[in-house]
């Protein structure tokens, strides 16, 4: 962060200054007051379940030289600002912090496939940008202002993941960022629970257009069903996708055993070839994505083919070891809904393999209604890829047995466990040398148990 005053803070957030006898320096800005570091300023959030409020002293003592509070701390001698609401505040320093920098702006979000979408841009830019980004998830509310307060006079070029789960957050965000480029991955059942429909999650993705002028892009997959129907805006945009009407449009694809994907698209009339290091077609619509926003702030294809090919997933999505008992996990056990489960299914049934394909599948969770189809969805799925062992873990996950067995998987190919425990105490059982084993569900789950087991297992068990 760049350094600004108390008092410029307190301006820029209509606040009244308390306790000020000098114009003190800050250097950062935090709300978890176990990670202040010397000169933040603190931002309490009231949660749910406890007041950040509660730990101003903590910070303080912590290093931090002053604070915000929508209370009045008459007894304090630390300085901190008076503010309405210190939610509110935090975004609205973000906003104020963000115009400091006039640099191109670029905003991911989608149902699925954010994360990996962001990484991969962030990786092209970077082949000739300063890049910042938000890390982890970093992409919420308090996460996205956060990550602005991490700009700097260095960084080029900004890339931010959009979360939600209600209407009106998406344009929160974009409010705090101004997004210049716009990349919406896909629309699906992710959080369906708190939208109702499909329909209402395109809604509150199409939020991020919200502040657009004529002089801003759109980056839409176009073969998406609910995106292809975004036209006639004031604004440019770009599709990509493997059909032949999208801008950018993806042929000869091809897994390169398990290395990667490979694959051309046609730019300026020349056949270009690209690269990216992680398996499933569903990349290669990321890739495409990456293409084009490196394209739109005018990148050359060389540079752009090599953050492809340089690019490193993020932890727990699509990592693949291979164990010493020779089985090869891909753990991508760091999220799940149905339509990510499915493009990781075909993952799983495209792998080289001399043994049989083992899908270790746990609840996926926010889905509301959608919560027995959208599983069912799942083993019909596995079914019909020919995945010779299905080991559901939770509640939930079971109706994912219903779906494969209605699609003629035997009942001796499947196992259900109620959690990670009891199903860690049979797995090595279960697991026979040459599988490939996909392990996926949602974070609640925390199926990377797993997967850490079954890689520790093989390298202890002879020692």
């Amino acid at each position: 962060m760049e350094p600004m005053s108390i008092k410029e803070i307190a301006d820029a957030l209509n606040g009244k200054l308390n306790n000020c006898k000098e114009d003190i320096m800050i250097k950062g800005v935090s709300t978890d007051s176990r990670k202040i570091k010397k000169d933040d300023l603190f931002i309490p959030i009231k949660g749910l379940n406890f007041d950040g409020h509660d730990f101003i002293e903590n910070a303080i003592n912590s290093g931090a030289c002053a604070a915000l509070s929508q209370y009045d701390i008459e007894s304090s001698k630390f300085t901190y600002i008076l503010v309405v609401d210190t939610q509110s505040a935090l975004i609205k320093l973000a906003q104020y912090y963000k115009k400091k920098f006039n640099i191109p702006t670029i905003a991911v979000t989608g149902s699925s496939g954010k994360t990996t979408t962001k990484e991969m841009i962030a990786s092209v830019l970077g082949e000739r940008f300063n890049v910042l980004k938000n890390e982890g998830n970093f992409n919420n509310t308090i996460g996205l202002p956060l990550t602005v307060f991490g700009l700097e006079k260095h960084h080029d070029i900004c890339v931010f993941e959009m979360g939600m789960n209600r209407l009106g957050e998406i344009e929160i965000l974009a409010s705090t960022v101004k997004p210049d480029i716009a990349v919406i991955t896909n629309i699906g059942t992710a959080h369906i629970e708190y939208f109702g429909s499909r329909e209402n999650i395109l809604k509150a993705k199409k939020e991020v257009f919200t502040f657009f002028t004529s002089s801003n892009r759109a980056i839409i997959n176009g073969d998406d069903d609910m995106l292809s129907t975004i036209s006639n805006t004031d604004f440019e945009i770009i599709k990509y996708g493997l059909k032949e009407h999208n801008h950018l449009c993806a042929k000869n694809i091809k897994q390169q055993d398990d290395k990667g994907m490979e694959f051309s698209v046609t730019i300026d009339s020349r056949q270009e070839n690209f690269f990216v290091p992680l398996l499933g077609v569903h990349n290669v619509y990321n890739a495409l994505s990456a293409i084009a926003v490196g394209l739109a702030v005018n990148m050359d294809i060389e540079s752009i083919r090599k953050g492809l090919q340089k690019f490193v997933p993020a932890k727990m999505r699509m990592e693949i070891y291979d164990t010493k008992d020779n089985i090869r996990i891909i753990n991508d056990s760091y999220n799940a809904n149905p339509d990510s489960t499915i493009a990781a299914i075909e993952v799983l049934k495209s792998m080289p393999s001399r043994g049989r394909r083992v899908l270790i599948i746990g609840d996926m969770l926010e889905l509301g209604d959608y919560t027995e189809a959208g599983h069912r969805k799942v083993g019909e799925k596995a079914a019909e890829s020919k995945i010779e062992v299905l080991i559901a873990i939770g509640d939930k996950a079971k109706e994912v047995i219903k779906g494969a067995l209605s699609k003629g998987m035997s009942k001796d190919q499947i196992y259900s466990f109620k959690d990670n425990k009891e199903a860690i105490s049979k797995i090595s059982s279960i697991l026979l040398s040459n599988d490939v084993v996909l392990i996926k569900g949602s974070r609640i789950m925390k199926l990377e148990e797993i997967a850490d087991y079954l890689i520790e297992r093989s390298y202890t068990k002879d020692e």
